[in-house]
């Protein structure tokens, strides 16, 4: 039963091995265009950046609907559990807050780079005109 399986996990070894190479080729985006790489990063760091921006958004309602809720509460324990919320709702946010202030350097930062590249990068030659 042990041989058995050792050689169906051999046989499937051999088949990954042989077909992630390929996979790799075909999921390889096409890096003919200068500054492809650094084009990519900016763009990914500013769709990062909107994220964190809009999740910022729903920790700031999210306080605010606590104090809401701490403020029509009526009983000492709906008291402290709403200021429990509250409390956790605010350290969420500012964790969100200090990510969102990292997130901005590392767009900067990304576009820093392109903009380097695209400075070392000469200009197309225009067509000659017929």
């Amino acid at each position: 039963m042990t041989l058995a399986r050792t050689a169906a996990a051999a046989a499937v070894l051999a088949l990954g091995i042989t077909v992630a190479p390929l996979a790799g080729a075909v999921a390889a985006p096409p890096t003919d265009t200068p500054c492809a790489k650094e084009q990519g990063q900016l763009d990914k760091a500013q769709a990062k950046l909107e994220s964190l921006t809009a999740k910022l958004a729903t920790k700031k309602e999210a306080i605010a609907e606590a104090k809401a809720e701490a403020k029509a509460s009526e009983t000492a324990q709906e008291k402290r559990s709403a200021r429990a919320a509250v409390a956790s709702a605010k350290e969420k946010k500012a964790q969100v807050k200090k990510a969102k202030k990292f997130q901005v350097q590392r767009v900067a930062h990304a576009q820093e780079r392109l903009d380097k590249c695209l400075a070392k990068t000469p200009a197309p030659a225009p067509a000659p005109a017929a």
